[in-house]
């Protein structure tokens, strides 16, 4: 195993050269969603009031996020 510096301009963690672990994809998906704020647009809505999805688009996104 090579042990080497970071890749210059490479995201480091502070006052060392080592570059942070790479999140896993089990990590990215088992990540706790984040509640909407207040007053926070629903993207789906907006974008089925916008015209960018149909009503079959916006059933199976909401599906997705249940």
């Amino acid at each position: 195993m090579r042990r080497g510096r970071a890749a210059p301009g490479a995201p480091t963690l502070p006052g060392t050269a080592v570059a942070p672990p790479r999140r896993s994809l089990e990590d990215v998906a088992g990540a706790r969603p984040v509640p909407a704020l207040e007053g926070q647009l629903d993207l789906v809505d907006f974008w089925h009031d916008c015209g960018l999805l149909d009503d079959e688009q916006r059933e199976a996104l909401e599906a997705e996020q249940a």
